[in-house]
């Protein structure tokens, strides 16, 4: 189908992208270095718990913001880390702004706005 073809197109052309390239040379900085890997790891395992809490509406105790302060320090003085999560969020901006056109131009949440004529007027489109 066309439409597979085209994503496959688009990433393979997200994988020329600046930005693709820039994190991948990141990741390899982190993976040729353990301590770099290892203080990756630990930032991510802490990340994922403060988002878990977050999602499920409960709070991280003292210990667990301690520890995920101490790691974002720890992070932002280690330049391969830094460099790494910083091109990691560049990258994830570029698949966010891509997603927001393809949604825009389908008008996948024209339900959420509150004037049903302009949504009946793009359905006819």
């Amino acid at each position: 189908m066309a439409v597979y073809d085209k994503a496959y197109e688009l990433a393979r052309e997200l994988k020329g992208s600046e930005e693709y390239k820039e994190y991948q040379k990141a990741k390899q900085a982190i993976l040729e270095n353990p301590q770099a890997l290892s203080i990756l790891r630990e930032y991510r395992t802490h990340q994922l718990a403060a988002q878990s809490a977050i999602l499920t509406g409960k709070e991280l105790d003292e210990k667990q913001k301690a520890a995920l302060g101490r790691i974002q320090e720890i992070v932002n003085m280690h330049g391969p880390v830094k460099r790494f999560i910083e091109a990691e969020e560049r990258v994830l901006v570029v698949l966010a702004d891509i997603q927001k056109i393809l949604q825009d131009a389908m008008n996948l949440l024209d339900y959420m706005q509150g004037d049903t004529a302009s949504r009946r007027e793009g359905a006819s489109a």
